[in-house]
């Protein structure tokens, strides 16, 4: 077959192609993304094949390890099994079947980190083998392998984002310090697309995700405090609340709610705040019930009086006449400017503290 039947990316069909032969490693088959035709492989492999294509010997198969990109862009062309250069091997334990295949393609340039994460993945669950121990047989830091799989614990959502190439990758590392809060996740990661796309909002860069997550884990942490010390919502049960702007006053975030209420009492703010003006102006307060408070007509109508005349004498002393020794800079004529203008003065005479002007009729 030549290369003019496939389209660059089509989809391979791998059981159309794979010779009885061959079977496919459960664990390392699944690290790459779908098999699609790349018609630059295609033709270099017209040159010839020089790297063989690494399979394990078991009872009744060749079990495919290395080279599964090349051995199917073979078939594609065309190539008999007994044609294709391969590398039979046998007495292969399990751990060294994956330490072979990571080995072999974690260098690659076409293996993304997503590869990269489930063959990491696959060689601590099922190769047994620790992080410490896998950075050194890689060459890679520990920091370098936790993170990579690290990426497999992301939504399955936000990971596609990723494997589409919608966001770049440097992304994911903020993401991933939000671990286990997905809608803080998604919300995150809607900023940094809107960053992306329209340039004057949401979060453009991986330092402003990273400060978007400071902020957002130091509101996390306050609101749990807020909820270990004065529990939910009274009225809807709501773990979403916020400090008010009056000491001690609560606020309910919830939609469709808007309570706000006493920290300390769990009154209703509105309640408290009557209570707390009758108490100020000497009244002796009766709860028939949590909530109710009893006033009669009468110290219903002292209270707004009281109130009243306290507004009053606040007002007056605000109002406190000058001080007797008070002293003006001003000059007697800025003084009486505005009330000479003009030309209907007929006599203007200062006689001790009075002031006589007599005018034109």
């Amino acid at each position: 077959m030549t290369e003019q039947q496939f389209e660059e990316g089509q989809a391979i069909d791998i059981a159309k192609y794979k010779d009885k032969e061959v079977s496919l490693h459960p664990e390392i088959f699944k690290w790459r993304d779908a098999l699609t035709v790349d018609l630059g492989l295609m033709r270099s492999l017209e040159d010839g094949q020089i790297q063989p294509i690494v399979f394990r010997l078991l009872k009744d198969t060749h079990e495919l390890l290395v080279g599964s990109r090349r051995y199917f862009h073979q078939k594609l062309r065309g190539v008999s099994w007994e044609d294709i250069l391969k590398d039979v091997r046998e007495n292969v334990t399990e751990r060294d079947a994956l330490l072979m295949a990571a080995s072999e393609n974690i260098f690659r340039v076409d293996f993304n980190p997503w590869e990269e994460a489930r063959a990491i993945n696959s060689l601590l669950t099922k190769g047994k083998i620790s992080v410490k121990d896998l950075a050194k047989k890689l060459g890679k830091s520990q920091s370098y392998i936790s993170s990579r799989r690290a990426l497999l614990q992301l939504p399955k959502k936000i990971r596609e984002r990723f494997e589409k190439k919608d966001v770049p990758i440097g992304y994911a590392s903020p993401l991933m310090k939000l671990e286990g809060m997905e809608e803080a996740q998604a919300a995150l990661l809607g900023e940094i697309v809107d960053g992306m796309t329209r340039g004057y909002s949401g979060v453009r860069t991986i330092e402003a995700a990273d400060e978007f997550v400071t902020r957002l884990k130091k509101e996390i942490k306050d609101k749990e405090e807020l909820l270990a010390k004065y529990g939910s919502c009274p009225k809807c049960g709501s773990k979403n609340i916020a400090r008010g702007y009056r000491d001690n006053q609560l606020h309910c975030e919830a939609e469709d709610c808007d309570h706000r209420w006493h920290g300390e009492t769990k009154e209703p703010w509105a309640y408290y705040e009557l209570k707390q003006n009758a108490q100020e102006m000497g009244f002796e307060i009766v709860e028939e019930e949590p909530g109710q408070l009893k006033l009669t007509p009468k110290q219903i109508a002292e209270m707004i009086e009281r109130k009243a005349e306290k507004e009053r004498q606040e007002k007056e002393a605000a109002e406190e006449e000058l001080p007797k020794n008070f002293r003006s800079k001003a000059t007697l004529l800025t003084l009486l400017e505005p009330m000479i203008a003009g030309d209907n003065i007929q006599k203007l005479e200062v006689r001790d503290e009075k002031i006589e002007i007599q005018l034109i009729e």
